[in-house]
């Protein structure tokens, strides 16, 4: 299987791609696979003109198994797990349930925490989003405290196994692991914290910073 993936980026970017996502399922399923990676400039991938044939709006991450190619990094870790076998259940229930937290994680939680990242990558030079921060960190709030208290009497996001929801919904977590967003909710941090000691996830995040060529924590 080939993944699509960065192999250079802006120093703002480091640790919050999604090709995280994708390399830390491959890992975690034991499934095979050689990167392809791309150049991110200022501008994104705009010089990348060869990837829209795979990915149509030049997004990482991408796959291609044999052939088969998929986008979207939430398609793509269930489309991992389905094939594998692994961090989702058997069960129609169970995977209804990881269906459910991916897509909370990704219409709830990652709609809202991505404009604080922007606010406070952005700071005084984007003084629109700047003002509406205050607004995101509450919306936040309609969530966070509710799996913060669920995450006292379970191990993961849907229960005591962990799956691919968990590895969206760390993922989007650490877009606001350097703020102080999180620092209410220690269950939540206790949590992303403990999903992030995994060896699969360390493997992804070293190789990811060789990839880069980056000093070693630079994308933690």
């Amino acid at each position: 299987m080939k993944v699509y993936v960065f192999k250079s980026l802006p120093p703002f970017l480091w640790g919050y791609t999604r090709d995280i996502r994708a390399m830390w399922t491959l890992e975690e399923c034991g499934i095979a696979y050689e990167t392809v990676g791309l150049d991110c400039g200022p501008k994104g991938l705009q010089e990348e003109t060869w990837f829209a044939d795979v990915s149509p709006f030049k997004q990482v991450p991408a796959i291609d198994d044999n052939g088969y190619v998929l986008t979207e990094s939430g398609a793509i870790l269930l489309y991992l797990a389905e094939k594998s076998g692994k961090l989702i259940p058997s069960d129609l229930q169970g995977r209804a349930q990881v269906y459910r937290w991916l897509i909370t994680s990704l219409n709830n939680i990652e709609l809202f925490a991505l404009p604080i990242l922007f606010a406070d990558l952005q700071g005084d030079n984007n003084p629109h989003l700047k003002a509406l921060r205050p607004w995101y960190v509450e919306v936040l709030g309609q969530f966070l405290p509710t799996i913060d208290d669920m995450l006292k009497n379970q191990e993961f996001i849907t229960g005591d196994v962990f799956t691919v929801a968990d590895i969206i919904f760390v993922c989007v977590l650490r877009e606001l692991r350097k703020n102080e967003v999180l620092s209410g909710y220690p269950q939540i941090e206790k949590y992303r914290k403990r999903c992030e000691e995994r060896p699969a996830f360390i493997k992804v995040l070293e190789n990811y910073e060789d990839r880069l060529g980056i000093a070693r924590g630079s994308a933690w």
